[in-house]
C-alpha cells in the first residue's frame, strides 16, 4: 500500500507566495494598460462632443446634446463623465473628466489598495481630432 504525496508547509507556502506574486503582477498590469489607455478613450468621447456642438449656438440645449454624444461614446470604451465635469466653449473646444475602474483580481479586494484602480483624467480638445498621419 503506497501513502499519496503529501505536500509539505513549505511547499504550500511557496505555492501561496507565487500564486500573491502573479495575481500582483497580472493586477499591475492591468492597472498599468488602463492608464494608458483612459486619456486616449476620454480624447475621443471628447472629440465626439465637439462634432456634436459643430456649427451651433452655444445654449444648453447644445450642451446636452454635446454631453449626450461624450456620454454615449464613452459608455463604448468603458467610460464615466459626469454632467459636473463636461464643460462646452463657445468656441467649440471641450473639457471633460472620464473615470474608469481597472479590472482586477486582488487590488480592488483590498481596501487599502483600491484607490489605485481608479483611473480619473481630464482632457480639453477642439473640435478637429488632430492629423497623425499626413500626406506628402
Amino acid at each position: 500500500m503506497s501513502i499519496p504525496f503529501l505536500p509539505s508547509l513549505r511547499d504550500m507556502v511557496f505555492l501561496l507566495v507565487s500564486a500573491l506574486f502573479v495575481l500582483g503582477a497580472v493586477d499591475g498590469g492591468s492597472v498599468f494598460l488602463t492608464r494608458m489607455s483612459v486619456p486616449d478613450a476620454a480624447r475621443q468621447a471628447g472629440y465626439a462632443a465637439a462634432a456634436a456642438a459643430e456649427n451651433q449656438p452655444t445654449t444648453r440645449q447644445t450642451a446636452m446634446v454635446a454631453f449626450r454624444a461624450a456620454r454615449k461614446d464613452a459608455a463604448t470604451r468603458n467610460l464615466v463623465v459626469r454632467p459636473k465635469d463636461f464643460t462646452l466653449y463657445p468656441d467649440g473646444r471641450v473639457t471633460l473628466t472620464a473615470d474608469r475602474t481597472a479590472p482586477t483580481m486582488l487590488l480592488h479586494r483590498i481596501s487599502a489598495l483600491r484607490h489605485l484602480t481608479d483611473v480619473s483624467v481630464t482632457v480639453t480638445v477642439s473640435k478637429y481630432a488632430p492629423a497623425i498621419w499626413k500626406r506628402g
